[in-house]
Protein backbone atom coordinates (compact mmCIF):
# COMPACT_ATOMS: atom_id res chain seq x y z
CA UNK A 1 0.00 0.00 0.00
CA UNK A 2 1.65 3.42 -0.98
CA UNK A 3 1.07 6.70 0.53
CA UNK A 4 0.24 9.01 -1.81
CA UNK A 5 1.42 12.77 -1.00
CA UNK A 6 -0.41 15.55 -2.69
CA UNK A 7 1.12 19.24 -3.87
CA UNK A 8 -0.98 22.25 -3.90
CA UNK A 9 -2.68 22.43 -7.47
CA UNK A 10 -1.43 25.58 -9.72
CA UNK A 11 -4.71 27.57 -8.87
CA UNK A 12 -4.09 27.30 -5.15
CA UNK A 13 -0.25 28.42 -5.80
CA UNK A 14 -1.54 31.31 -8.03
CA UNK A 15 -3.92 32.51 -5.77
CA UNK A 16 -1.36 32.27 -2.54
CA UNK A 17 0.98 33.97 -4.63
CA UNK A 18 -1.91 36.45 -5.83
CA UNK A 19 -2.46 37.55 -2.16
CA UNK A 20 1.18 37.98 -1.34
CA UNK A 21 1.45 40.79 -4.43
CA UNK A 22 -1.66 42.74 -2.80
CA UNK A 23 0.01 43.01 0.54
CA UNK A 24 2.68 43.80 -0.60
CA UNK A 25 0.90 46.32 -2.73
CA UNK A 26 -0.82 47.75 0.16
CA UNK A 27 2.44 48.41 1.89
CA UNK A 28 4.05 49.79 -1.07
CA UNK A 29 1.14 52.33 -1.27
CA UNK A 30 1.05 53.32 2.36
CA UNK A 31 4.87 53.76 1.84
CA UNK A 32 3.86 56.30 -1.49
CA UNK A 33 1.68 58.40 0.77
CA UNK A 34 4.80 58.67 3.23
CA UNK A 35 7.57 59.60 0.89
CA UNK A 36 7.55 62.94 -0.74
CA UNK A 37 9.81 64.57 -3.78
CA UNK A 38 11.94 62.37 -5.69
CA UNK A 39 11.52 59.56 -3.04
CA UNK A 40 8.08 59.70 -3.42
CA UNK A 41 8.61 59.49 -7.10
CA UNK A 42 10.65 56.53 -6.92
CA UNK A 43 8.18 54.68 -4.10
CA UNK A 44 5.29 55.45 -6.96
CA UNK A 45 7.47 53.66 -9.28
CA UNK A 46 7.80 50.48 -7.31
CA UNK A 47 4.42 50.40 -6.43
CA UNK A 48 3.08 50.56 -9.93
CA UNK A 49 5.78 47.75 -10.54
CA UNK A 50 4.89 45.85 -8.08
CA UNK A 51 0.73 46.09 -8.33
CA UNK A 52 0.50 45.07 -11.97
CA UNK A 53 2.87 41.96 -10.95
CA UNK A 54 1.24 38.93 -12.59
CA UNK A 55 0.65 36.10 -10.22
CA UNK A 56 3.41 32.87 -10.75
CA UNK A 57 3.76 29.26 -9.71
CA UNK A 58 7.86 29.69 -9.82
CA UNK A 59 9.43 29.54 -6.87
CA UNK A 60 12.05 31.88 -7.49
CA UNK A 61 9.38 34.29 -8.14
CA UNK A 62 7.51 34.12 -4.96
CA UNK A 63 10.80 34.04 -3.09
CA UNK A 64 11.50 37.45 -4.36
CA UNK A 65 8.20 38.63 -3.58
CA UNK A 66 8.42 37.35 0.16
CA UNK A 67 11.54 39.41 -0.17
CA UNK A 68 9.88 42.82 -1.74
CA UNK A 69 7.58 42.18 1.53
CA UNK A 70 10.24 42.28 3.76
CA UNK A 71 12.08 45.19 2.09
CA UNK A 72 8.10 47.04 1.86
CA UNK A 73 8.16 46.58 5.75
CA UNK A 74 11.42 48.15 6.12
CA UNK A 75 10.73 50.89 4.16
CA UNK A 76 7.53 51.17 5.61
CA UNK A 77 9.60 51.40 8.76
CA UNK A 78 12.32 54.17 7.68
CA UNK A 79 9.54 56.49 6.28
CA UNK A 80 7.53 56.54 9.49
CA UNK A 81 11.02 57.37 11.34
CA UNK A 82 11.38 60.80 9.01
CA UNK A 83 14.76 62.05 10.24
CA UNK A 84 17.89 62.24 7.67
CA UNK A 85 19.75 59.13 8.20
CA UNK A 86 16.79 57.07 7.73
CA UNK A 87 15.23 58.65 4.35
CA UNK A 88 18.75 58.36 3.42
CA UNK A 89 17.99 54.32 4.73
CA UNK A 90 14.82 54.42 2.74
CA UNK A 91 16.39 55.51 -0.84
CA UNK A 92 18.82 51.90 -0.45
CA UNK A 93 15.68 50.43 -0.11
CA UNK A 94 14.06 51.21 -2.83
CA UNK A 95 17.14 50.46 -4.29
CA UNK A 96 16.82 47.14 -3.27
CA UNK A 97 12.97 46.42 -3.61
CA UNK A 98 14.12 47.76 -7.78
CA UNK A 99 16.66 44.92 -7.38
CA UNK A 100 14.07 42.14 -5.87
CA UNK A 101 11.53 43.37 -8.71
CA UNK A 102 14.26 42.93 -10.98
CA UNK A 103 14.91 39.50 -9.75
CA UNK A 104 11.34 38.30 -9.88
CA UNK A 105 10.66 39.62 -13.44
CA UNK A 106 13.61 36.93 -14.56
CA UNK A 107 11.69 34.11 -13.60
CA UNK A 108 8.48 35.23 -15.00
CA UNK A 109 9.75 35.56 -18.55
Amino acid sequence: MGFCFSSPDKKEILADNREVIESNARVLSVCAELAEGELGKAVERVYDAVRYMIPSTAVGAAQADKKIGALAGDLKIALSNGKDRALLQAEEIVKDIEAAIAERNSYTK
